[in-house]
């Protein structure tokens, strides 16, 4: 160190107090001597508080450790020596920059050796600063030129003294740590330098070694950010030329984010996706009951928003009751548009739940099918008649919001009230998400078609007519409609009227459009899109709640996953499949209920689970209907097994299951889970189960050499018959060929008839009957 003095108090660590000022009060002990004969303007210099604090090499690290009085008489007498010859307190100390050691494994060391370099040590970690004769004081170690990037070996290692490779914390305190130490690393960048202070607070609270604190700055001075007692002033940052590192806070953040990349690759968790998913997700804090419910209102008034300015165009709104026809003549499941009724005598309180343990975790995966099932058939139906009730009513006030439009017009009394009416009841009923983002996308494209047209007249008016792009905001707004607008223009004195009145049928045609979108949606152009607005506002509301809902609640998905794993998904799938059951427990979660979310999201996660193993995870896969089937039968076995002890047969199934026993077997002979024909056989690895199948598209050996034997034997005995007769015998009998030929056939090949071709054949059929060649093939009749 090239201070004489201890560093402030205000340097403390949490753990310890005292950790600063004694390892500055060791380094003092040791150059107790030097600074004895040193004349007291060199010690006021050197003790300055504008001065960034030196870091301790290993020489000092290991003598401040255990301190010899051997050594302390040496670093004396070199001190009074340097003195005397330079003229200031001490020389700067060679830098060397090794990995970290223990106390004791340094102080075991002589001190000679240790201010050698290593010879294994790389190029770029050993730097040295020579003294400076004409310097009265001392200066800070000079820290890394200006876009240098440290080495990957300073910042593991700094990382490493962070506390930030520490296997016995969770992944929630790695997390935190490392974003303390890169708000640390973005603040030095940002300014140039650090106090001990800023340091003492981004700590972790277990580091009260003095050493590794001495070691961690010094690498952040590696690192080109500088190390005060005190903020500096602008004077002194200018002198020391240890100016900002970064040119602006975005960069500051790309900078520091870089320094802990390296480390984070190095201890995997950059690569491994389950570690950096896990580590994101552990960065939110789980909600509380009251938490959730002020989610869930937000959410909700997200969607009171986009419903009222759903309500509020005509078009969405003749579009729910197409939806409402179709449900009622049975064309529409009602399911997929309506999930449930909002009551009016439904109370904003809620029922405050205890931790109920529902023994999830030991249920079967058959229970948890049959607790996730869908609705039953008796409650579709009460839900249908109450949706087509609410519809109904709709469609009355749609009624009198169209007869008051014809009669007085658009605003109306009579249509306000219409229009209020109708979002009463809109609002009492629960759509799905799906729905909800069908009639978004129906208003979002007739706004972005009106927007469309307007931006082709613009584009027509500016820059094919060269009409000024401030005559055009000032003018045209209020004016989409009016087809004289563009006549006017093109009958004016403008420079650009010539050109407007060769595009004015273009223009007429594109405001014509922007007439029939407006007849077709009934509100004015403008009114229209301050209604998308409103709806993109209330989007945005919920899609943000949602959001903050399922992030907080990505743990129970994890925790449920865990319990699926190795029945033919990876665990990374298994996750996926969850976070989409959470999502739509998300969309349909009524918090005026009275239970936690976590309660009712888990059968949304296990539901999804299960069938995306059940869809995904089988080779050969079975319809998920099937999958629950024998999931029953295997359960009534285990069941049977505990109890009697013997395997149940598939009559006794077939009793217990009321089913009959042939479907019993079919389904226990589709439960056979499929093999690998590469499955080895025996004790060596030679033979595979493929080996033993039979080949039924092949001859057996036999087959084959008899076929071969009688194939010889025909050969011969046609041989010994007249050449035109063994021909007609083998045309006729397809005998080396590829078929058979007819007697017509076989006539045409010999220009003759076919009663002639007959008698050929007969009489060779008869040659053939004689013992000296019919003996031959009759043993082949044995073998048949």
């Amino acid at each position: 160190m090239t201070q004489s003095k201890s560093a402030p108090a205000k340097a403390k660590t949490k753990a310890s107090s005292a950790a600063l000022p004694s390892a500055t009060s060791a380094k003092s002990a040791r150059t107790g001597a030097s600074a004895k004969t040193a004349p007291a303007s060199v010690k006021s210099a050197a003790s300055s508080s504008h001065k960034p604090q030196t870091m301790p090499t290993k020489k000092s690290t290991s003598a401040a450790a255990k301190p010899a009085a051997s050594e302390t008489a040496k670093a004396a007498a070199k001190t009074v020596k340097t003195a005397k010859a330079v003229k200031t307190v001490e020389a700067a100390p060679v830098k060397l920059k090794t990995p970290a050691q223990s106390p004791a494994k340094a102080a075991g060391k002589p001190e000679a050796k240790q201010a050698k370099p290593q010879k294994n040590l790389p190029a770029d970690d050993f730097r040295a600063t020579m003294p400076d004769e004409s310097d009265d004081g001392a200066t800070p170690s000079a820290p890394m030129p200006r876009g240098r990037r440290p080495s990957r070996a300073k910042e593991k290692q700094l990382l490493k003294e962070f506390g930030y490779d520490d296997s016995n914390v969770t992944e929630e305190e790695l997390g935190r740590r490392r974003q303390r130490l890169k708000n640390l690393i973005k603040l030095g960048k940002t300014r140039g330098f650090l106090t001990y202070g800023e340091i003492n607070d981004h700590l972790p609270d277990n580091l009260a070694d003095p050493d590794l604190l001495e070691t961690i700055i010094s690498m952040l001075n590696d690192m080109g950010i500088a190390v005060y007692e005190q903020a500096p002033d602008a004077q002194t940052l200018l002198l020391n030329q240890h100016g900002p590192t970064a040119s602006s806070e975005e960069e500051a953040e790309e900078e520091a984010e870089a320094a802990l990349s390296s480390v984070d690759s190095e201890f995997g968790r950059t690569t491994d996706p389950v570690r950096m998913y896990m580590r994101e997700m552990g960065t939110v804090e789980l909600l509380t009951r009251e938490g959730e419910i002020v989610i869930a209102k937000r959410i909700e008034e997200g969607l009171r928003k986009m419903m009222l300015a759903i309500s509020a165009s005509p078009a969405t709104v003749a579009e729910i009751l197409a939806m409402a026809a179709r449900i009622a003549n049975n064309q529409l499941p009602v399911d997929e548009v309506v999930d449930g009724m909002v009551s009016d005598d439904e109370s904003d309180d809620y029922v405050a739940e205890e931790d109920v343990d529902f023994s999830l975790a030991d249920e079967t995966e058959e229970d948890d099918e049959e607790a996730a099932a869908a609705a039953s058939s008796v409650k579709l139906e009460e839900l249908k008649m109450k949706a087509l009730e609410r519809f109904a009513q709709v469609h009355d006030a749609f009624m009198k919001m169209r007869r008051a439009y014809d009669k007085d017009g658009y605003k109306s009394p009579g249509y306000l009230k219409a229009q209020e009416q109708i979002s009463k009841h809109l609002m009492e009923v629960r759509f799905t998400a799906r729905t909800v983002e069908k009639l978004c996308d129906l208003l979002r494209s007739q706004v972005d078609e009106v927007r469309r047209h307007e931006r082709e007249i613009r584009r027509i008016v500016v820059d094919r007519c060269g009409m000024p792009q401030e005559d055009f905001i000032k003018s045209f707004p209020g004016h989409q409609l009016d087809l004289k607008w563009a006549e006017k223009l093109a009958a004016s004195n403008k420079p650009y009227a010539t050109i407007l009145s060769r595009n004015l049928p273009a223009i007429q045609e594109l405001q014509q459009r922007l007439v029939d979108t407006q007849t077709r949606v009934v509100v004015p152009l403008e009114d229209f899109k301050e209604i998308n607005a409103q709806m993109s506002r209330g989007e945005q509301e919920a899609r943000e709640a949602k959001r903050e809902m399922i992030e907080a609640n990505l743990r129970l998905v994890i925790s449920i996953a865990k319990k699926y794993t190795n029945r033919g998904l990876q665990f990374l799938d298994l996750i996926q499949e969850g976070n989409v059951g959470l999502m739509k427990a998300v969309d349909k979660f009524e918090y005026r209920r009275g239970y936690k979310f976590s309660t009712y999201a888990t059968w949304w996660i296990r539901q999804a689970i299960t069938r995306s193993i059940a869809d995904q995870a089988r080779t050969i896969r079975i319809p998920v209907h099937m999958i629950e089937t024998i999931n029953k039968v295997n359960r009534i076995s285990r069941q049977y097994l505990q109890e009697t002890g013997t395997e149940p047969d598939a009559a006794l199934l077939a009793e217990k299951m009321e089913m009959p026993e042939d479907k019993v077997r079919k389904i226990m002979k589709i439960a056979k889970e499929p093999i690998s024909m590469e499955t080895p056989i025996g004790d060596d690895d030679d033979s595979h189960l493929g080996d033993f199948i039979e080949d039924t598209g092949m001859l057996a050996p036999t087959d084959a050499a008899l076929q071969a034997s009688l194939r010889d034997v025909v050969k011969d005995i046609l041989d010994s018959l007249t050449p035109r007769e063994a021909k007609v015998l083998r045309m006729r009998f397809g005998i080396e060929m590829a078929n058979d030929h007819t007697l017509e056939e076989v006539g045409k090949q010999f220009d003759v008839t076919r009663e002639r071709i007959r008698q050929i054949e007969a009489k060779a059929l008869r040659k053939l009957k004689h013992p000296s060649r019919s003996d031959k093939l009759r043993s082949f009749l044995d073998s048949l």
